[in-house]
């Protein structure tokens, strides 16, 4: 069991809104710095989970916390930023499409470029939306 869920189930952190925004910017930079070097499976990866991370945090602010469920934790993401912030829906499908495209032996530059364009989108509309700083 993770430290972070430890905490929450203890009491002592309700809102780990933080603990998401920094793993938000720390994955975008990493999709970034993967994509210029040509690893585009792993900017796939990282620009979708820096947006998933992104969505944890606003979630976080209203005591929402879809990785404590890893079963579900996708499907329920979805679902959520379908209800709360639908504008980012789109951005998400495009980057799930280029996580399994490029997952899976995927060495497409420029499908790897959409997908880094969609995080940067995603992440600006969730900015946007919330007023929480990801870029």
């Amino acid at each position: 069991m993770s430290f972070c869920i430890i905490l929450m189930r203890s009491g002592i952190l309700m809102d780990d809104s933080d603990f998401h925004i920094k793993l938000a910017k720390e994955k975008r930079l990493g999709a970034l710095r993967e994509f210029s070097a040509g690893a585009y499976s792993n900017t796939s990866d990282l620009a979708l989970k820096a947006v998933e991370q992104a969505i944890e945090a606003v979630a976080a602010k209203d005591d929402i916390h879809f990785h404590i469920r890893p079963r579900t934790a996708h499907l329920e993401r979805r679902k959520w930023v379908g209800e709360h912030i639908p504008q980012v829906s789109d951005f998400l499908g495009l980057l799930w499409d280029a996580y399994g495209r490029l997952g899976y032996g995927g060495v497409d530059g420029d499908r790897a470029k959409k997908a880094v364009e969609a995080m940067e989108e995603a992440l600006n509309e969730i900015g946007r939306s919330t007023g929480i700083k990801f870029i």
